[in-house]
């Protein structure tokens, strides 16, 4: 017991490094996310459809939702560079690469959302002299927030869970941190049972967090 003791004390700083290296990527590609998922989502609902560019973000989020992410992120990584003579850093890579395929679901959530409206309120938002961008943005936007909340929360989630296939890469952080430390250490059961307790840990705030803006967003409408 006390050799185990000492191997978590011993470990702790490398899990944490890592852990706030997961959190770093994880707000990164939730934000990119949740603002190209929120315009994907709009330009590909059926009352704001604009002439190419809703097809390309048709097109766009295909890809996104049918290309596993591990490959999504092998050829961001390997190809993408190459092709565009670039030198990205890593953190961006990984960033960039699971922000898109995440905004890829997040469009379908606030698609789904938009075009639940009823029709009259798109009407009666036109009779009172709203343009289109108008009426996405004070009437249809605004009474759709607590609707799509929980699956966007889900989907934050599992962006957080994502985040551990950049080890594959080489990105320090949680899960990588853990698979160096049973590199040297040999004894993976207390590292690994580190690991998954802290991914708990973090995504329990995150839902604690997302629970409490559903309760005020609803108290709101």
């Amino acid at each position: 017991m006390e050799s185990l003791v000492n191997l978590l004390y011993a470990s702790m700083p490398l899990l944490l490094q890592g852990a706030i290296m997961s959190i770093g990527l994880w707000l990164s590609a939730a934000l990119i996310s949740l603002i190209a998922g929120t315009l994907f989502g709009i330009v590909r609902s059926g009352r704001v459809r604009i002439a190419i560019l809703s097809p390309l973000s048709d097109v766009v989020t295909f890809i996104g939702r049918g290309v596993p992410f591990y490959v999504q992120l092998l050829i961001t990584y390997f190809v993408l560079p190459a092709l565009l003579k670039i030198d990205l850093p890593v953190f961006a890579i990984a960033a960039i690469s699971l922000g898109f395929c995440s905004a890829s679901y997040a469009s379908q959530i606030v698609r789904g959302a938009i075009n639940a409206v009823p029709a009259g309120q798109w009407e009666a938002a036109q009779v009172l002299g709203f343009s289109r961008w108008q009426t996405v943005r004070f009437i249809i936007l605004p009474q759709i927030v607590p609707s799509i909340l929980p699956a966007l929360v889900g989907e934050l989630d599992q962006v957080l869970k994502s985040t551990s296939i950049f080890a594959a890469i080489g990105v320090l952080e949680l899960t990588r941190a853990g698979m160096n430390i049973i590199a040297r250490q040999m004894n993976p059961i207390p590292i690994y049972l580190s690991i998954a307790v802290i991914y708990l840990a973090i995504s329990s705030l995150l839902n604690l967090i997302g629970y409490y803006f559903e309760r005020r967003a609803k108290m709101m409408t």
